[in-house]
């Protein structure tokens, strides 16, 4: 029999964030559950079904799942311009404690995509109470992150207007692919750098790489200095934010990508 997803507004009064939780199914309840952190922007969107059916695959195997929108993006309170690397940090926060109140403190593992899986990461190497990682192409080196998509939609926009350049408003923010970026989130964005991270961040940590190569940004050798026991899953498919496909195209995986998760999750006993 499935159980319902619940769904609910989370957080303090003034920045409630959007959240559904979905019970574990079957007969056997893992003993970790999970909170999933979506991408930024346009990856967000491309993306909102593959996190659906990412929860459910998890769901089905026995893990509670909590996944849930960042302050300004979605359906979460905010403007649009309100987003902040700090702030979505906080976010991964309540996420966390608001799993650990739907079942009675189980430990909590993190899985992101792109910006999500970075946000997973700086969360668990300054909280140290992730008990595991799935970092599914996290984005390592925050300007180039930025700097591609600024790239990318300056050349979106000379393509679609015949003019230069987009400019940005008074105060600074700038559109990209229908999301806002302020200069306070671009900041943010780009003191991201997976590669200098101190200490693990948790110490079970699975590598998800969708790209050409395995491990492009040699994340997995730095994790594992770190003392981190690093697992890795290469699965090629087209990444959307590398392939100029139209903003509004879904991105939905091969079944073999999130399958390959789920059973790496399935086989840890931590």
């Amino acid at each position: 029999m499935r159980h319902p997803t619940i769904t609910g507004y989370m957080g303090a009064a003034d920045k409630q964030l959007f959240f559904c939780f979905d019970a574990p199914q079957g007969a056997t309840t893992r003993p970790f559950g999970f909170v999933l952190c979506p991408p930024f922007g346009r990856e967000y969107v491309s993306t909102h079904r593959v996190f659906r059916q990412f929860a459910s695959r998890l769901a089905r195997a026995g893990f509670p799942v909590l996944r849930f929108d960042y302050f300004a993006t979605g359906d979460s309170a905010g403007e649009d311009s309100e987003g902040s690397l700090e702030q979505w940090l906080e976010d991964v926060a309540t996420a966390v404690n608001t799993l650990r109140d739907h079942t009675a403190g189980m430990p909590v593992w993190l899985a992101g995509l792109r910006v999500g899986a970075s946000l997973a990461a700086l969360y668990a190497a300054q909280h140290q109470d992730v008990a595991g990682l799935i970092l599914w192409d996290a984005v390592v080196d925050g300007k180039r992150y930025v700097d591609k998509l600024l790239e990318a939609h300056q050349q979106r926009f000379r393509q679609t207007t015949g003019q230069g350049q987009p400019l940005p408003s008074t105060d600074g923010v700038r559109e990209i692919f229908g999301a806002l970026l302020s200069p306070r989130l671009a900041s943010g964005l780009r003191a991201i750098d997976l590669a200098t991270l101190p200490r693990a961040p948790a110490l079970q940590i699975l590598l998800m790489s969708s790209s050409p190569q395995a491990d492009p940004d040699a994340l997995g050798n730095r994790l594992a200095a770190l003392g981190a026991s690093v697992d890795r899953k290469h699965v090629p498919w087209p990444e959307l934010w590398a392939e100029g496909a139209e903003m509004n195209d879904v991105l939905m995986p091969p079944a073999r990508v999130l399958q390959a998760m789920v059973e790496s999750a399935q086989g840890e006993r931590r």
